[in-house]
């Protein structure tokens, strides 16, 4: 019996490498020249002589030679194989990788103002992030598993606007919005930890895309790449024009950046337009809850990238605006009647009056904002929302209804207020209609939309789309 042994196949042919040929620019950091030769199977190029080895050695020339780096997940047969790290230094690595999902502006608020049907999106996203960390050699066949020290996702809302508001990414060219994730990863060990870093990125920006589909399948993932990484036989890599977004901000190259831009404020007055930004006042009576909803508001207003200032009627005569043992709270208790704190990204001044500042000569200098929440001044003539939670001042027995006026634009309040309003209101029309010996309608009820105090995210819409409207 012949037993017949087929004969091995032939690898495929392959490109092979000239002698001397080193790496592209773009690997090296350098020029250099990239000739490519047909060759048969793999070996079967000249190779180098031990003479051109030593020519072309790092240690002589300071390049890396094509013919001595290989890859090193692949063996001499061009099999894949796990690389053995075993005799390798252990040394303390870093590595930072990012990613973006671009998507409807419309979504991008709804993750915002915590309106998905799933949950918390980005609470979610992070965690996911930083658990793929951890389990990157069960996706990735070579990866050595590591036993990671660090594990951080951060991400940030990308900015529509020129000028990213503290917290925000930066605005893309395309003017398109979604999310940028940072990943960052640690290990003290004997390799590197980049794809730790890469799938957490990866991973955060999917999670973000499964919490999300249900309203925007056109989601789209881009830019996932690596940014930095640290420690190793090779040290530093940084990606060449691309500097991570690692939370430390560079005051002086921010404010050239802001300057630079020189664009208008996509509201009416405010930063590059030399006028006042205007103002939204909230009015109402004492427990109505204006504080809470004032600050939930201009946390979503700055959430959508708008510049927001703000003012508060004290109502008091006197108040400690600074921190009791503060260097300028002491200059105040010692007689100084003005007093100015400066840092390197933002002021403050306080001075004592003999009367009240009137609030439109305070608005003169809110040249630096898109818009002004303002908290009180009911009879300032602003435009007002009134703000009422039961209806009435129980405190002084007042009425919040008789607030409604010609400034008021809206009224936030809960459904048993407004229902209350509504039918009040369509009394005083009719009794004014009999006065007037004419037939009562409903066209004589002149009452501003009622919106649910306790959606704030639908009263900073209003405040937004009242203040475009206001042009």
């Amino acid at each position: 019996m012949t037993t017949h042994i087929p004969d091995k196949p032939e690898r495929p042919r392959t490109l092979g490498r000239t002698v001397h040929e080193k790496y592209p620019a773009a690997v090296v950091g350098e020029a250099s020249t990239l000739t490519l030769v047909e060759g048969g199977e793999r070996g079967g190029a000249p190779g180098p002589t031990e003479s051109e080895h030593t020519t072309n050695s790092p240690a002589s020339s300071g390049e890396r030679d094509a013919y001595r780096d290989d890859l090193t997940h692949v063996d001499e047969h061009g099999d894949v194989r796990m690389v053995d790290v075993g005799d390798k230094q252990v040394t303390k690595r870093i590595a930072i990788a990012e990613g973006t999902i671009l998507m409807h502006p419309e979504t991008q608020a709804m993750v915002l103002e915590d309106r998905a049907k799933k949950g918390d999106v980005l609470a979610c996203a992070r965690v996911a992030g930083i658990m793929a960390s951890k389990r990157t050699s069960d996706l990735i066949p070579m990866c050595h598993p590591l036993n990671i020290t660090k594990a951080k996702v951060e991400i940030e809302p990308i900015s529509s606007s020129a000028v990213a508001a503290p917290g925000w990414a930066p605005a893309r060219e395309d003017h398109r919005v979604g999310f940028h994730v940072l990943a960052t990863c640690g290990v003290t060990g004997v390799t590197g930890i980049e794809m730790e870093a890469l799938t957490a990125a990866s991973t955060a920006c999917l999670t973000i895309y499964d919490m999300c589909k249900a309203v925007d399948r056109g989601m789209e993932i881009v830019d996932v790449r690596l940014l930095r990484k640290e420690g190793g036989r090779s040290g530093l890599w940084e990606r060449d024009g691309e500097h991570a977004h690692t939370g430390e901000v560079d005051a002086e190259a921010k404010e050239a950046e802001i300057i630079a831009a020189e664009l208008p404020s996509p509201l009416p007055g405010g930063p590059r337009t030399g006028t006042p930004a205007p103002a939204v006042a909230f009015v109402g009576y004492q427990n109505a809850g204006k504080t809470t909803l004032v600050e939930k508001v201009i946390s979503r207003l700055a959430q959508r990238g708008v510049r927001v200032g703000s003012i508060k009627h004290h109502g008091h005569k006197g108040f400690d605006i600074d921190q009791p043992g503060k260097d300028s709270w002491r200059h105040a208790q010692a007689g100084s009647r003005h007093v100015g704190l400066i840092s390197p990204d933002m002021y403050a001044e306080y001075s004592r009056t003999t009367e009240e500042v009137p609030v439109l000569d305070m608005l003169t200098r809110y040249t630096d904002v898109d818009t002004v929440i303002v908290e009180g001044y009911k009879a300032a003539g602003l435009p007002s929302i009134v703000v009422a939670r039961s209806g009435i001042d129980r405190m002084r027995g007042r009425d919040s209804f008789e607030l409604i006026n010609d400034d008021t634009i809206a009224v936030a309040c809960n459904d048993v207020v407004a229902r209350d309003f509504r039918t009040r209101a369509v009394k005083q029309a009719r009794a004014a209609a009999e006065e007037a010996g004419r037939v009562f309608s409903e066209a004589d009820v002149h009452l501003p939309p009622f919106l649910d105090i306790n959606d704030s995210a639908a009263i900073a819409s209003f405040v937004y789309d009242y203040v475009q409207k206001a042009r």
